[in-house]
């Protein structure tokens, strides 16, 4: 089949988020405490523990929009008044949830990484904080006192503690998220929906009391795991739900058996149709997803979704070393059109994690290197405008047997469109994925309601081969090379590399 993309610049279909392209960092592992932070007397727990300056400016170029935290399953067991007042003089104690795991998951936390650490480490990266409180063994009163805390002026209580530690000035955090995962068996203070959405109005009315501006994200269900968890969540507390909480890992960590079983079988190249084709299955369960939040808010709902955890998670070690290949960085590529294409509806994402446990980054002792995920976050975050402008692909397609949580699919496209425009409408940027992995393939490229002027810059995400790699001391292997073509080299016709994403960006 002739393969062709066409791009209507003039119909401007939807706003996309940049808070899409958000990350999460968790005391989980090495993500913190030997990620974020290294430790200046190795072998001490207690530290002291500084911030890494080299990893902190490559974090920049990724221009993260929204950082979670401090979790994930460690929120629900984390008491934030620990992590406030002298670092010298904070408690180490037993890391709550993660310590059953053993010393790999992060067994003591010396609570070096408080509140205003956290917020420290946003202020330097410009970017938009999102704090999830204790739901699972904490109380409303708790979590409405760290709302003061952040919030509040220095003449309440809290605020007053807050500037006797060195902070005058509220810091304004809008977005809270109230518990995770709660509809799991795995949780601290798991609970049915109906119990979860009572005790959720129990917390934010407690937390508006003392600031009347936030936006709360409500624990919601992968419909993989629960298909009933989001109506009976949002019949109870629908009207009091800002965001809806989403997490999607695939193949999945609970499926390891079963990709173990396959990857035996098929090596690591028969992974690689399965695993580009999984932002589709992302897409089918965010669209199900917001048939909950339809069903049962009406289409005109101001509820929206939070796809606030995920990534490829398959197996234990990739909390340790996630070893990512570009492979894996295309599955990223397909889950930013995915969610391009949901933007209706889906007002943010947040990858896990940043550094290390399953990570953008990976980081150890002195050394840290950028994984093909960052360079997928790099490109998409640098040159994807603000508007969804409409964008259809004609294409062969390939099958894609059932691996984990991704079902098998009979016609999954070669390739994978999305184009972007800037707010002002000078620039239109073309998004195109070439999921084919031996062959390059030659795309006619139409554009309407854009003419574009001059040089067209092209960015290729790709690698030697699919099964490519970084490490430390060659993290460039997978990256993206950027050139500068004559308008008439790239339209109407051009070959996209095998394995690969590319960015061409156009100007009037």
């Amino acid at each position: 089949m002739k393969s062709s993309v066409k791009v209507n610049a003039a119909r401007v279909e939807c706003e996309i988020s940049p808070m899409i392209y958000g990350h999460f960092i968790e005391n989980l592992g090495r993500c913190i405490y030997g990620g974020i932070l290294r430790n200046e007397r190795p072998g001490r727990i207690g530290g002291p523990w500084k911030r890494r300056g080299d990893l902190l400016d490559v974090v920049k170029e990724l221009k993260p929009p929204v950082i979670r935290w401090p979790g994930g399953l460690y929120a629900d067991g984390y008491d934030w008044r620990d992590g406030v007042g002298p670092r010298e003089a904070r408690p180490l104690r037993r890391n709550r949830y993660w310590s059953r795991f053993g010393p790999f998951t992060r067994v003591l936390d010396p609570h070096w990484f408080g509140t205003h650490e956290y917020m420290d480490f946003i202020r330097e990266l410009n970017t938009e904080p999102y704090i999830n409180v204790n739901f699972g063994t904490g109380t409303a009163s708790e979590a409405a006192r760290w709302v003061e805390y952040v919030n509040g002026t220095a003449d309440t209580l809290e605020g007053s503690r807050r500037a006797d530690y060195g902070e005058p000035d509220p810091w304004g955090v809008r977005y809270w998220g109230i518990g995770n995962e709660m509809y799991a068996f795995w949780t601290l203070g798991h609970s049915g929906p109906r119990e979860y959405a009572r005790r959720y109005l129990e917390y934010r009315q407690a937390m508006e009391s003392v600031d009347q501006g936030l936006s709360f994200v409500a624990v919601g269900s992968d419909t993989a795991f629960s298909e009933t968890w989001n109506r009976e969540v949002l019949s109870v507390a629908g009207d009091q739900i800002d965001l809806l909480s989403i997490h999607i890992y695939l193949p999945g960590f609970e499926h390891q058996v079963g990709f173990t079983a396959y990857h035996l079988r098929h090596g690591s190249s028969g992974l690689y149709a399965p695993i580009v084709a999984a932002p589709l299955e992302i897409e089918t369960r965010l669209r199900d997803a917001w048939k909950d939040v339809e069903a049962v808010m009406g289409p005109d709902t101001d509820v929206v979704i939070a796809l606030d955890e995920w990534n490829l998670w398959w197996k234990l070690s990739q909390l340790i070393v996630p070893k990512y290949t570009l492979r894996d960085a295309l599955f990223v590529c397909g889950t930013f059109h995915a969610l391009h294409r949901t933007s209706e509806f889906v007002k943010m994402a947040n990858i896990a994690q940043l550094v290390n446990i399953m990570g953008v980054l990976s980081a150890r002792g002195p050394r840290f290197y950028r994984s093909p995920l960052y360079y997928a976050f790099r490109m998409y975050t640098t040159l994807a405008g603000p508007l969804r402008v409409s964008t259809s692909t004609q294409c062969d397609s390939f099958a894609c047997p059932h691996l984990g949580g991704i079902r098998a699919m009979s016609d999954v496209p070669v390739l994978d469109g999305s184009a972007t425009l800037s707010a002002d409408g000078g620039v239109l940027t073309l998004f195109v994925i070439n999921r084919n992995v031996s062959e390059e393939v030659e795309v006619d490229i139409e554009i309407d309601g854009f003419d574009p002027r001059g040089d067209i810059e092209v960015h290729c995400l790709d690698g030697p081969s699919a099964e490519a790699f970084n490490w430390y001391g060659r993290d460039e292997v997978v990256s993206i090379e950027r050139s500068v073509k004559d308008a008439g080299d790239v339209l109407p016709r051009y070959r996209l590399p095998a394995h690969s994403a590319t960015a061409l960006v156009m100007k009037k």
